[in-house]
């Protein structure tokens, strides 16, 4: 009897061994495997025509399923900037809806005579098939101006000098220092200084050209391909005389300014 026992024994402890080698083996291997029972498998599609759900596996019920994203779209690329208006023309009228400007003694305001000769030429460039915008001044601390993006074929603004300075005469074209096409600027600067010249019989005078012209607030808001310039008529208290008799040669010669640049001359 004891022989037996301890034959059984021996034979449980075989087998203790054998049992602990084989998962010792299935360890090291990476490849633990629990022996599950198989899933039933799902039932057929119902052959009478229905369109019943087919059933779904106990074993797979509650196994996430993986659901595509929507595919990304395809990157914006934005449009070509459009061709500047051909046959618009911005004026910008010095002081205009703002303020008066300089005022002389007798009281003079620049305003009046920059609106007078922005609206005289306003009618010879509509007269030769143009399309005119007489832009305000405005406080350049006012959110959203009305230059601010403007695009045209160009744009000119128009003020007066000073009555404070006897003894000064002429008139003074300039564009903005940091301009993104200078050559194109210049151009338009010397159409205006050419066509003013002979419109009105002024002299130059670039020797007062200030940093309020070629760094004029105006430059800086408007569409950065637009064509920009600045001019200075005549000087209100040296030229008063001139200023008083001659508003339309004055026009005349912005004008012809403006179509000298536009016709590529």
């Amino acid at each position: 009897m004891l022989r037996r026992i301890h034959w059984l024994w021996r034979l449980a402890f075989v087998g203790l061994v054998w049992a602990g080698g084989m998962l010792a083996v299935t360890w090291a291997s990476g490849r633990l495997t629990v022996p599950v029972a198989s899933p039933t498998p799902a039932a057929s599609p119902p052959d009478d025509g229905s369109t019943a759900p087919l059933a779904t596996s106990a074993a797979h019920a509650d196994v996430p399923t993986f659901t595509p994203g929507p595919t990304p779209a395809a990157a914006t690329v934005a449009p070509p900037t459009a061709p500047l208006p051909v046959g618009r023309v911005g004026l910008l009228v010095g002081h205009w809806q703002h303020d008066s400007g300089t005022v002389c003694a007798d009281g003079l305001r620049e305003v009046d005579v920059t609106t007078d000769v922005a609206l005289r030429t306003r009618a010879i460039l509509e007269a030769r098939g143009l399309t005119v915008d007489l832009l305000p001044e405005h406080d350049p601390h006012v959110p959203q101006p009305p230059t601010q993006g403007y695009r045209a074929a160009a744009l000119v603004a128009i003020h007066a000098d000073t009555c404070e300075w006897p003894g000064l005469s002429g008139f003074k074209v300039a564009r903005w220092r940091y301009s993104d096409m200078p050559a194109v600027d210049d151009r338009l600067v010397t159409c205006l200084e050419d066509a003013y010249a002979a419109a009105t019989g002024l002299p130059r005078n670039d020797d007062t050209i200030s940093v309020n012209m070629w760094n004029y607030y105006a430059f800086r808001e408007i569409g950065v391909d637009t064509p920009a310039a600045i001019i200075e008529l005549a000087f209100l208290l040296g030229d008063r005389a001139f200023v008083d008799a001659h508003r339309y040669e004055m026009a005349l010669g912005v004008a012809d300014g403006i179509s000298c640049f536009l016709e590529g001359r």
